[in-house]
């Protein structure tokens, strides 16, 4: 036992912290975000549900309205007697028109009175309109409309559906836009005598309909009926409104046919008519023979869960680069101290009962270091007293372990802020939510934090959770204050009662401030900075909360350097750019030029030697070398302006790049295209790389004096070629050697799911071919 090798504790104790740590944070995340999903698939049912029964409730009192209206004409001032005469002496076939003017004018007056009504009628048994305020209604048959016949037993409601109305709308009216609404008109015996109807305009249900109260941005409730007709007037969520015979159009889908056919509610998630997926709620109103749906898209109905699910994944990558890191410094910590103590065990064993173990730490490791050289101890003065030191001992392990206790709630507590400052890099917005995070989660009267301006030895705010514009912007370092004490000792100072300190420094804008508490915010030994935490209370303080404030204040110093880092990485990433110029400068144009400058001596050199027969071949190549040059230099402005591919797309970007370096450069430079194939971002990026490094390669190496561009499609299949009528070269080599950009290509092309094929031979050209299997749209 006492030959355990280092390494092997070392990988062993890596492992259990990472799964540890791992394991739980994964498993929470898994759990919380399938609970998240259920649990808001539910809420955005039961909003829309909520929103259905509120619709369903306006529209049965619309149309219980119009049904009381109806019982209020047929029983007042004597005109139900009037109106049975009215109807027995339709029903014979006989007319008086001193009734008919009588309860024509009631009629009127009633119709005058109400703001829903424009029509008020009676019917006979044998479906005749016996008499109407439209008088032009008068006479007409209505014996074959579903509201005369079921109006003879119950009151009924006959809505409009189909965009063109219905035969009972056509009868009594032109207009598609009516409501009809009957209750039976019953003798003193209980035989029926007909029925009094009204027509109502349809635009109070729809208003109903259009209130957009819980629907959100996508949501939309509409009616309608068992053939699947959408309600006249209201939302007509499909093409015109009309089929392709001309005829009324349907609304149809799956929650629609389930709550049609079994004629009762249901909720899900279901595709609606457009093919969009949709959570949506369906109502059946038995007494309107109708479906009231509710629907919203799912994209915006399950936003809260897609946030859920983005937060619970930023958590599990959080967890696992903190468990990799914290395993690696807690098995390095570990596993050095472990070896020495099983070097001192195995010397004791030998006999040396004069060693002891090194304590070099200050935990549960130092402790058993400890406990080691007291057991020797032992051994040499052959104490007894083993029962004292073993409780000494677990008192000491108790002690630990409340203490871990008490860091671990702190840890949970900080948690809930490292998880926002974390993923903020901008050092403005980070602190303001620092300061409000913190006072929303303790509750405190006011945070706010300073941060150390070296040059001007000042304490600068740049965050505070208080709506107003504070009394101190500025602390100088020598002034007298809290915060100025903290950064000059550079350890917290926690007042419980601010009227009696003097350093306390008042601001008349925080009248209730009673207890103040200020952290240093330290990298390392450095002090950039204070966060200071105010309460309405006295004594509102205790060590405790030192200890938590000060790990959220070291918590947002690193985020503060985080941010700082963010910023000059750009800087370097900036650099860097100019540093990939500077070498593309000096490996081409600033050859060329050396080139030049050699032609030129050796030309000066021949013409000084009277060797006239070579001046026109340096002449020649210094032609050469200078159109060579001109057009690398052309190709690198052309990469330093930024891409317009967002802007023209990929065949308007593409003729930008011939204009600007190929037919400046003295190429006959081309783009064909047999249709505007239109791809996803993406793609179009993938295709607009290879293509300019096939330009390039042209330019740089073919020695080209025509280039064209083809851009198709074939059989669904998108195909870019490249062609130029260069000096060519044998593909065979060029696969062995590498070069002139083919592996960056060939990567490009299969990244976007296709293929590169490069068709070349020397003295005949290159052809570069990229071909993509599908046409993926954005």
């Amino acid at each position: 036992m006492l030959g355990l090798k280092p390494t092997t504790i070392r990988t062993r104790l890596l492992v259990c912290f990472v799964l540890m740590t791992l394991l739980p944070a994964i498993g929470i995340s898994v759990g919380s975000g399938v609970v998240g999903y259920y649990n808001g698939r539910r809420q955005a049912i039961d909003r829309l549900g909520s929103v259905a029964a509120l619709k369903e409730s306006a529209l049965r009192n619309a149309v219980q309205s119009l049904h009381e209206e109806l019982v209020i004409a047929s029983n007042t001032d004597c005109a139900f007697e009037r109106i049975s005469v009215v109807l027995n002496l339709a029903h014979d076939n006989k007319h008086y028109e001193f009734y008919n003017k009588a309860v024509r004018r009631r009629f009127h007056g009633l119709v005058g009175q109400s703001p829903q009504l424009q029509e008020l009628f009676l019917v006979d048994l044998r479906g005749q309109v016996a008499l109407s305020t439209d008088m032009e209604h008068e006479g007409n048959d209505v014996s074959d409309q579903d509201f005369f016949h079921k109006g003879l037993v119950a009151p009924y409601t006959q809505l409009p559906f189909g965009g063109s109305g219905d035969r009972a709308s056509a009868s009594l009216s032109p207009r598609a836009d009516s409501v009809i609404a009957v209750i039976p008109v019953v003798g003193q015996q209980g035989r029926p005598l007909g029925v009094i109807g009204a027509r109502a305009e349809v635009e109070t249900l729809n208003e109903i309909l259009a209130e957009r109260t819980g629907l959100g941005e996508t949501g939309k409730a509409y009616l309608v009926d068992a053939n699947y007709a959408p309600l006249t007037g209201g939302v007509m969520p499909v093409g015109d409104g009309r089929s392709g015979d001309g005829s009324a159009a349907t609304v149809r889908s799956q929650g629609i046919e389930t709550a049609a056919g079994s004629k009762a509610n249901c909720a899900g998630v279901f595709e609606d008519h457009r093919g969009v997926n949709v959570v949506g709620v369906y109502r059946w109103l038995p007494d309107l023979e109708t479906v009231l749906c509710t629907e919203q898209d799912l994209a915006e109905g399950f936003r809260a869960i897609y946030a859920i699910f983005g937060v619970n994944l930023s958590i599990a990558l959080v967890a696992v680069v903190l468990a990799i890191g914290a395993s690696l410094l807690l098995t390095r910590s570990i596993a050095g101290p472990l070896v020495n103590l099983v070097n001192t065990a195995t010397q004791i064993a030998a006999g040396d009962l004069e060693r002891t173990a090194e304590v070099e730490r200050d935990d549960e490791l130092g402790t058993l270091a400890e406990a080691f050289n007291s057991m020797t101890a032992q051994l040499r003065e052959l104490i007894n007293s083993l029962e004292q030191r073993v409780k000494e001992r677990t008192q000491a392990l108790r002690e630990a372990n409340q203490a871990l206790q008490r860091r671990a709630v702190q840890l949970e507590t900080s948690a809930q802020v490292s998880k926002e400052v974390t993923s903020i890099l901008d050092i403005g917005d980070l602190l303001t939510q620092v300061v409000h995070l913190i006072r929303d989660a303790f509750g405190y009267y006011h945070v706010h934090i300073f941060l150390l301006d070296r040059e001007t030895d000042q304490l600068v705010l740049r965050a505070s959770s208080s709506g107003v514009e504070l009394q101190h912007q500025n602390i100088t370092l020598a002034a007298q204050s809290i915060n100025s004490q903290v950064v000059q000792s550079q350890a917290p100072v926690m007042v419980n009662d601010v009227t009696q300190n003097a350093h306390y420094l008042l601001d008349e804008r925080l009248p209730e401030t009673r207890s103040e508490l200020v952290i240093p915010l330290q990298l390392g030994d450095r002090v950039i900075g204070t966060l200071d935490v105010q309460s309405s209370q006295v004594d509102a303080f205790a060590e405790e909360d030192v200890l938590l404030i000060q790990s959220l204040g070291d918590q947002i110093a690193v985020a503060i350097d985080n941010a700082r880092l963010y910023d000059r990485s750009r800087e370097l990433a900036v650099l860097e750019e100019r540093t990939r110029l500077a070498r593309e400068l000096h490996d081409s144009v600033t050859q060329s030029l050396y080139s030049l400058l050699l032609l030129t001596e050796g030309w000066r050199r021949t013409a000084s030697a009277d060797a006239k027969e070579h001046v026109e071949d340096y002449l020649r190549r210094i032609g050469e070398i200078t159109q060579q040059a001109l057009k690398e230099m052309r190709l690198l402005i052309h990469e330093l302006r930024p891409l317009a591919l967002e802007e023209v797309g990929l065949h308007g970007a593409l003729l930008r790049r011939l204009d600007a370096v190929e037919k400046r450069a003295g190429v006959d430079a081309r783009i064909l295209a047999d249709d505007l194939v239109d791809l996803a971002p993406p793609v179009e990026e993938g295709l607009y790389r290879i293509a300019q490094e096939a330009l390039n390669n042209a330019l740089k190496h073919a020695e080209a004096e025509s280039v064209v561009v083809h851009i198709g499609a074939d059989n669904g299949r998108v195909v870019l070629k490249v062609t130029d009528d260069g000096c060519g070269f044998d593909p065979a080599v060029l696969d062995d050697a590498g070069g002139m950009g083919l592996a960056s290509m060939q990567e490009r092309a299969c990244a976007l799911g296709g293929s590169l094929t490069i068709t070349s031979a020397p003295e005949v050209g290159t052809t570069v071919t990229v071909t993509i299997g599908s046409r993926p749209t954005g």
